[in-house]
């Protein structure tokens, strides 16, 4: 009996002492193993085994926070990850990380109380601590993170050997020292301001490219600009607010990034080539001067708000390969009043083109299965022109699905032929859903085709 006792007394002192669990699983909102949002309050946290990539935000101003392991199978970490963890001052794991997102540890003091010379996450190279004039940094190094050297008055040189891979936003800012900068061929991506304030900047000509291709700014007086065929990579914010008036993108550029163009309020011509994949975030956003736009077939990305308040555009075809039109992709376009989507375009997300009040008509691809139903918010004149069973018919209830009636009689007939033959002749005018409707094989333009596909079905040859 009184052994009993000990055992049950043992049993209550034991339950007063129960060492705090790590952070429940409701406390991760992992989706498709990113990390969107961490909602806990514990001050230790173990990243979940499910998670690759930690989002933009997740962990942003938790001030509980005092360390997090990250598994070796988290290879990213996103912008302001954990911006202003004003607590956290460890970081374990993580040898898989390859790329850190901007500010990602900004305001902590595992990055600002740092002693180490050179302070690494996985390959990435997150905050510099050295006093050196001249810098070679570590070879396993794939990237220099945001802000990494920000502000260090004595560099004067950096070095980066073969494998650097990416350079961080504002990664040398300000370096009022550094004139001479050797990147390896590898380099690829260069974040906007990357060396803004350096002397080597300045003296890189109307054209600052460094790595393999990456025009990180344009410094020249033109105002009508062809991009020179060594370019592959439009950095951000590149020709952010120049006084450019047109500009010639080469087969060799892949990707427009964010904001690249962004506020060019002369820019009235954009010529595009085939070869370009990605058009970023805000890349062309605020060009009000900017009439048309015709996207390439190889496009696979276009990017939130790319073309948001371009107030004078007034039409848009956009082809592309596996196309996404991103959120607010075409917001504010007041003056738009046709779209042709072709077949490449698979999606078109929330109010791709909210507040386009001008638009009278947009065509959609059959081959478009993703389309919210929210994406015309605002467009009150629009008509959807588009195959029937589409799910654009099914998403829109006021669609047009009787493709190339170009005389708006709700049937096929050799008129609506002729009139888009006048039309590709300039001997007629249409207006927006006409045009929209003429698009009869959506590949993301009106030609002689459009008309012979009428004739052949009238003919019940197809």
């Amino acid at each position: 009996m009184k052994k009993l006792c000990v055992i049950l007394a043992l049993l209550l002192l034991s339950s007063l002492f129960v060492l705090p669990a790590n952070a429940a699983h409701s406390d991760f909102d992992v989706r498709s193993g990113v990390l969107v949002r961490y909602s806990g309050s514990d001050a230790d946290v173990t990243v979940p085994d499910s998670v690759s990539e930690i989002g933009t935000g997740a962990f942003e101003n938790n001030t509980s926070l005092r360390s997090v392991n990250l598994h070796d199978k988290v290879y990213a970490v996103g912008d302001r990850a954990f911006y202003g963890c004003t607590s956290l001052v460890s970081v374990s794991g993580g040898n898989s990380v390859g790329r850190v997102g901007d500010m990602a540890f900004r305001h902590t003091p595992y990055l600002e109380n740092s002693t180490d010379k050179y302070l690494m996450l996985g390959n990435t190279l997150l905050w510099y601590n050295g006093t050196s004039d001249s810098v070679t940094i570590p070879l396993r190094c794939t990237a220099v993170a945001s802000y990494a050297f920000a502000n260090c008055s004595y560099l004067k040189s950096f070095t980066a050997g073969e494998g650097l891979i990416s350079v961080g936003s504002g990664a040398f800012y300000d370096c009022s020292a550094l004139t001479s900068v050797h990147l390896p061929p590898t380099v690829s991506e260069v974040g906007a301001y990357a060396f803004d304030g350096t002397p080597f900047l300045e003296k890189a000509g109307d054209f600052a490219i460094v790595g393999d291709g990456v025009l990180i700014r344009y410094q020249g007086s033109e105002t009508d600009v062809v991009v020179p065929e060594s370019v592959s990579r439009i950095a951000p914010h590149a020709f952010f607010s120049s006084k450019l008036k047109s500009v010639t993108l080469p087969a060799s550029v892949y990707s427009v990034d964010a904001y690249a163009f962004a506020d060019c309020v002369g820019l009235d011509t954009v010529s595009i080539t085939e070869g370009l994949v990605t058009i970023g975030d805000g890349a062309f956003r605020g060009c009000k001067s900017l009439k048309e736009v015709i996207t390439p077939a190889t496009l696979s990305y276009l990017g939130q708000g790319a073309f948001r308040g371009d107030s004078s555009l007034r039409s848009a075809s956009v082809r592309g390969s596996d196309l996404t039109l991103s959120y607010h992709a075409f917001k504010g376009c007041t003056g738009l009043y046709y779209t042709l989507l072709s077949d490449g375009v698979t999606a078109v997300y929330d109010s791709a083109f909210d507040g386009c009040t001008a638009l009278e008509g947009i065509s959609v691809s059959p081959q478009t299965k993703t389309i919210s139903s929210t994406a015309l918010t605002g467009c009150d004149k629009a008509v959807v022109c588009c195959a029937e069973n589409s799910a654009a018919a099914s998403a829109f209830t006021d669609a047009n699905t009787i493709m190339g009636d170009a005389d708006t009689d709700n049937s096929l007939n050799i008129v609506d032929a002729t009139i888009i033959q006048m039309y590709i002749a300039r001997m007629e005018t249409l207006n927006g859903t006409q045009i929209a409707s003429s698009d009869v094989n959506f590949d993301g333009e009106i030609n002689i085709l459009d008309p012979v596909l009428i004739q052949m079905t009238i003919a019940q040859l197809i």
